[in-house]
């Protein structure tokens, strides 16, 4: 394989809740700041066009893809022949249904591929909640796109937690995967650990971009806070560290990263090549 080396970077920002003029500012303004250092991906956070806890408001915030917010992006991406992945509320083709997407723009200033969420959230014994389940439709498929910088998989935050989705990208092909998460600061505690271990049993770079910042809003008629923790990673094939954000403020980082450390990394470990698939039917059972 020749070697392709390319620099990636995660944009950890806080998204004002529910203001998506006032995020789409900054996100395109944060395109431009990456832009000009030559990044060819750059990744935003989980829902970073309007926050996390939007509740029913949701159905006023979302867009269809292509959208208002996401022709800005995709100019911004042709400006500096870049690609950008982006969180936010997609409308979906039927009225009223809603998905948590990821929207993956080129270049070439077109959309490249659109991820929607297959695993959503719900908190019922946690100190946090979430309404994803009443708000999103999961998504129903785990896609690797082809691209000039490699074959590109896309996962959002709880579909991190199942280590069948990871592997699936990898047994698609995927040579990287852009994680993006509004995790709150109460999953700090495996966050690191978790996509460390991903990206070595797998044998691909993990660019992890988390949300940051407190949100305050209303929960039948309770009013609640939830803090997102930052902490955004950059993760080789061997499971290292290669850039790692600030915790609780919003942060920028970027890195160079190799595809032949793909092919080294599978080589030396194995991990995809002894596999015994024979083995793991259970996984694959339905109840």
């Amino acid at each position: 394989m020749v070697s392709m080396k390319f620099k990636v970077a995660c944009i950890q920002i806080e998204p004002r809740l529910g203001d998506k003029e006032y995020n789409l500012e900054k996100i395109l303004r944060n395109i431009d700041r990456v832009g000009k250092e030559n990044v060819r991906l750059a990744a935003f956070p989980e829902l970073a066009l309007t926050g996390f806890n939007c509740g029913e408001n949701f159905l006023k915030l979302a867009e269809p893809i292509p959208g208002p917010s996401t022709k800005k992006i995709a100019a911004k991406a042709k400006e500096y022949g870049m690609y950008i992945i982006v969180g936010l509320p997609e409308r979906g083709e039927l009225p009223g249904i809603l998905y948590n997407s990821a929207v993956l723009v080129g270049p070439n200033g077109d959309v490249c591929g659109i991820y929607r969420k297959t695993h959503l959230a719900l908190y019922l014994h946690w100190d946090i909640i979430s309404e994803e389940p009443e708000i999103f439709r999961r998504g129903n498929k785990i896609e690797v796109f082809n691209t000039d910088i490699g074959n590109l998989g896309i996962l959002i935050c709880q579909d991190g937690d199942f280590m069948e989705t990871w592997r699936v990208l990898a047994l698609k092909g995927a040579e990287l995967v852009v994680f993006i998460s509004a995790s709150p600061e109460g999953f700090r505690y495996m966050w690191y650990s978790e996509i460390m271990a991903m990206a070595y049993q797998n044998g691909f770079y993990i660019i992890a971009t988390n949300k940051v910042g407190k949100e305050v809003f209303e929960f039948h008629g309770k009013i609640l806070e939830e803090t997102a923790f930052g902490g955004s990673v950059i993760v080789d094939p061997f499971g290292r560290i290669i850039a790692k954000a600030k915790e609780f403020e919003e942060d920028i980082i970027a890195a160079e990263i190799d595809l032949e450390e793909v092919v080294k990394s599978r080589w030396a470990t194995k991990l995809l090549r002894d596999r015994r698939p024979e083995l793991y039917n259970v996984i694959c059972h339905m109840d």
